[in-house]
């Protein structure tokens, strides 16, 4: 055969091992056993040119094979671009509020539109997670930190809690919390439970377990709940892992699970870490946020904002966004396969509780929006997030970008506190949990357009 064949071949042979070496490198989660494969095609490219030709051959054939090996990189995994949302922001209208008369928060303020009134409905508080009222008008609170849920009763209505209840307690890390058939159910870290108060003194009398197998721990532990009034309840599970192929298939999903009791199933997949779970009150679609991966930088990737479907594939860790392959795991034929995002949102911006504005004496752009709590970033160069945003819908789907409603936790890069669940009262108030200030905000929204 001719010299060129032989160069040509074993060329193709070291592209080829280049390329395998780099593609296991996407795939950390892989087997040490499976280098043996790059390992034995370079060992084979490198022995035939030496065979064949004189060391001075290698000068040629190394840099081509390099060359071939990332020009095919590149066409199955794609240089990660597009889906990283603007940085810069115009000016958004809103003005300082003060936090009204309260020593709880003093020297604060935060930044809401004009005829905004911010109060503290409640202080003191261990880290307060989720919210959620009954149909007495009570507030509930879950604390993970404490293992308990508190009932937070305003009977006189002044819009400041008169006193906390310990409703239930010795619970493990529990986190969501909805009510259906006049039972609180609540998600701990392993488990499903649901409460009863049968006498009426805001402590449950009654404790069942819906399910007990949930996957516990791990590096996403908080469960969150949503009750779609029909028998059905979704909890969130977050990956155990940043990015990795999960050992429990349960992991990084949303489950469907019999209100009754009973073995769930798994709705959706291929979300990281879906901590904000809302129910769209006209067309009864469920919405939920997703937390991003870390270690590809400060902008990437975008957190996002989900319309989950029966059975869809949401991508992690293999994309994220509209699509975007991951640029250490994903590929371009993989991804479009997968749900491609709603609303991509700055990347690190960490949402949390999401809920739809109706309900809220406010503003029609205010009611008519999906508003979302941007916990903030820990690792992020410059912070970003810490503030609330109202996401305009329009029949049902977003119709523009996030518009800023809340903000003013984050003073100097420094934040005194960290909005988690947004929640509408029964008052037309909307009501925020903060796990840093330890305190739950009571925001009257202004009702003209502005």
């Amino acid at each position: 055969m001719p010299r060129s064949f032989h160069f040509i071949l074993f060329t193709l042979i070291l592209a080829v091992g280049v390329f395998a070496g780099v593609g296991l490198e996407r795939f950390p989660f892989l087997s040490p056993f499976w280098w043996l494969g790059p390992i034995l095609l370079l060992s084979i490219g490198l022995s035939g040119l030496l065979k064949h030709f004189s060391s001075y051959y290698l000068f040629l054939a190394l840099p081509l094979a390099a060359f071939l090996a990332f020009a095919a990189g590149n066409r199955v995994w794609p240089p990660s671009s597009g889906s990283i949302p603007p940085r810069t922001e115009t000016a958004d209208g809103l003005v300082p509020v003060p936090l009204g008369a309260d020593d709880t928060l003093p020297r604060h303020e935060l930044y809401a539109p004009p005829g905004t009134r911010i109060t503290v409905f409640a202080a003191g508080l261990q880290k307060p997670r989720f919210l959620k009222f009954n149909r007495q008008g009570v507030l509930f609170v879950s604390l993970p930190g404490e293992g308990r849920v508190l009932a937070l009763p305003d009977k006189d209505g002044d819009g400041r809690a008169d006193r906390s209840v310990v409703f239930a307690d010795g619970l493990n890390r529990p986190h969501g919390l909805d009510f259906y058939l006049g039972a609180l159910f609540v998600a701990e870290t392993g488990k499903v439970v649901s409460l009863r108060d049968l006498d009426g003194d805001l402590r449950a009398d009654q404790k069942n377990i819906v399910s007990s197998d949930l996957p516990a721990g791990g590096g996403h532990w908080t469960r969150s709940l949503l009750a779609d009034g029909h028998g059905s309840l979704y909890v969130s599970v977050g990956s155990d892992c940043n990015a990795c192929l999960e050992e429990d298939p349960r992991r990084a999903t949303v489950l469907k699970i019999p209100a009754t009791g009973g073995r769930g199933r798994i709705f959706a997949f291929g979300l990281r870490n879906s901590v904000g779970l809302a129910l769209d009150p006209v067309s009864g679609e469920i919405w939920a946020s997703d937390n991003g991966r870390d270690l590809l930088g400060d902008d990437l990737p975008p957190d996002e904002i989900n319309l989950l479907r029966d059975g869809g594939d949401y991508g992690w860790p293999y994309c994220y966004g509209r699509r975007v392959p991951d640029p250490e795991l994903g590929s371009e034929l993989r991804c479009r396969q997968t749900q491609p995002s709603e609303v991509d949102l700055p990347a690190h911006s960490a949402p949390l509780g999401i809920t739809f504005g109706d309900g809220l004496r406010a503003a029609p752009w205010i009611r008519r929006s999906l508003l979302v709590a941007y916990h903030g970033s820990w690792n992020r160069t410059v912070p970003t997030g810490y503030k609330v945003v109202a996401i305009p819908f329009q029949q049902g789907r977003p119709a523009g970008p996030p518009r800023n409603l809340l903000r003013g936790w984050l003073v100097n890069e420094r934040a005194w506190g960290r909005p988690v669940a947004p929640l509408v009262g029964p008052d037309g108030a909307l009501y925020l949990s903060d796990d840093l200030a330890g305190v739950i905000y009571r925001i009257v929204l202004p009702r003209s357009q502005s």
